[in-house]
C-alpha cells in the first residue's frame, strides 16, 4: 500500500477508529516502512505546547478569560441598569395611578 494512504489513515488507526482489515494493513505497512513507522511513533506521543501570548508575558487562556469577564461584566451591568430603569418606571406609573 502507498505511504500517502497509510499516512491518511494513521490517525484513525491510533485512535482505534478503523476496521480490523485496515488495522492489519496499517500494521503490516508500518512494520516494513521506516518513514511511516517513525511518523506513527511521533503521532502516538503528542507534543505538549504551552500557550503564551505574542509578547510571552501572559497565558492565552488567562487572556481569553479576561475578555469573557469583561464581556459578561458589561452584560450584567446593562441588565442591571435596564432592570432598575423598568423598576423606577413601574413605581412612577403606580404613583401616578393613585
Amino acid at each position: 500500500m502507498k505511504c500517502n494512504i497509510i499516512r491518511d489513515v494513521l490517525p484513525l488507526y491510533i485512535e482505534g477508529d478503523c476496521s480490523k482489515e485496515t488495522r492489519k494493513i496499517v500494521e503490516a505497512h508500518i512494520a516494513h516502512c521506516r518513514e511511516c513507522h517513525e511518523l506513527f511513533e511521533l503521532m502516538q506521543n503528542p507534543l505538549e505546547i504551552e500557550a503564551t501570548s505574542m509578547d510571552g508575558t501572559e497565558d492565552i487562556q488567562e487572556a481569553g478569560n479576561d475578555v469573557w469577564r469583561r464581556y459578561y461584566g458589561r452584560l450584567i451591568l446593562k441588565g442591571t441598569g435596564l432592570f432598575i430603569a423598568v423598576y423606577i418606571l413601574i413605581i412612577v406609573i403606580a404613583l401616578l395611578m393613585k
